[in-house]
């Protein structure tokens, strides 16, 4: 039996918990040296990570031990560090026997914080092979497994270029992307980067959107809003929303990024693009689109836009699939023409994917049809990825 309720479930968000050495095995000797410190040196989730490797070496010699941990899987209360697969790759393709998923679209996790925090330029360059290579890796043999790579698009459209290049080299499944510029950069929709998104449109591969890649400054939360008599919860290492406040404009830089590639005429130019949105909310889709068709015809007169094919709102209908968190009001998504936008992610094995992320999405769409839920757990994931 299988976690799956269905045999053709896709799953468009899955992670790797990267061990601490693990950036550094596939790094060249002289970025290996300069690596930031893994998780920023933070002695407790040090511990974690310790207490888990035990846990995995007493699975790999003890069958019964193996066998509790099997039995225990369905009820998903084991995540992070502590859960099965996480980073050992031969017990990931038993994880995947167990998940049942027909395929997994595979991300980083704490190993991207690491390169982020690179000390120089160089070595993030560097840091960016390794990360790629390890996933590539780490997916290599088990055709369930899709790995993303990123590619820093606030390097500049030539260095993104060489990145792609390298990327299609290592056997990416997916174009992991920056959303916002550095303040004195170029942006993203600017004709210079023409050369990239024609690079991803030959490649056929879509381009994707993470919670916690941002690229550039960015801040969507005033810190006076904070200064409000309350407490705070303090951040925690990776990439979820800290409180309520910052959880309300977990899409922003999602909106404001797909908005230039439509309004710049990016979507126009190259009709081979297509986007993946991952782990940054579902629900301000609905309005957004709207709200698209509404700036332009606002804006279209008064700036310089160019001309489109179609309305706003149709490249995103037709470009863009989203990952709903569980717990979303899917059913209310679906009726409002999102059928064929959203995907199922079950996030494994972060926290945020809850111990039971089927039994969410479907408590939440009670009156789908057999037709939407095909689109949901299946079809979708495919156009996105252009699979037949």
């Amino acid at each position: 039996m299988t976690y799956a309720h269905r045999q053709d479930i896709f799953d468009a968000d899955s992670h790797m918990m990267e061990p601490a050495d693990w950036l550094a095995r596939f790094a060249a000797p002289s970025v290996r040296e300069a690596l930031a410190p893994y998780l920023e040196g933070d002695d407790h989730a040090h511990g974690r990570l310790a207490a888990a490797e035990q846990a995995r070496q007493a699975r790999k010699t003890d069958p019964a031990l193996a066998q509790s941990a099997d039995e225990a899987f369905m009820s998903m209360r084991y995540k992070g560090f502590e859960a099965l697969g996480a980073w050992d790759r031969d017990e990931r393709r038993h994880v995947n026997d167990l998940l049942g998923f027909r395929e997994s679209l595979m991300f980083p996790t704490t190993a991207f914080n690491q390169v982020l925090a690179s000390p120089s330029e160089a070595v993030f360059h560097g840091a960016v092979t390794a990360l790629n290579q390890g996933l590539a890796h780490f997916c290599e043999g088990d055709p369930r497994l899709r790995a993303s790579a990123y590619i820093p698009l606030g390097a500049g459209p030539e260095r993104a270029l060489e990145h792609l290049q390298e990327a299609l080299r290592q056997g990416a499944g997916g174009v992991l992307i920056d959303t916002i510029a550095p303040l004195d950069g170029q942006s993203f929709t600017h004709p210079a980067y023409d050369r990239f998104w024609a690079a991803v449109e030959a490649s056929g591969l879509p381009l994707l959107l993470h919670v916690g890649v941002n690229g550039g400054y960015y801040d969507p939360v005033p810190a006076s809003f904070y200064a409000n008599g309350r407490t705070v919860p303090e951040p925690k290492a990776g990439d979820a929303p800290r409180d309520a406040l910052a959880y309300m404009s977990i899409g922003y830089n999602a909106q404001l990024f797909l908005s230039a590639m439509i309004f710049d005429g990016v979507l126009d130019r190259f009709k081979g693009l297509r986007i993946g949105v991952v782990e940054l909310g579902a629900v301000w889709f609905a309005s957004w689109v709207r709200q698209l068709d509404q700036a332009h015809r606002a804006f279209k007169r008064l700036q310089d836009l160019p001309e489109l094919s179609q309305v706003p709102s149709a490249y995103a209908y037709e470009r863009i699939k989203i990952t709903p968190f569980a717990g979303e009001p899917i059913g209310w998504m679906l009726a409002q023409d999102m059928d064929e936008v959203l995907m199922f992610a079950s996030d494994y094995p972060h926290h945020e994917g809850t111990d039971d992320p089927i039994g969410r999405f479907e408590r939440a769409m009670p009156e789908a049809s057999a037709r939407q839920k095909d689109r949901f757990y299946r079809d979708n994931y495919k156009a996105l990825f252009a699979l037949s």
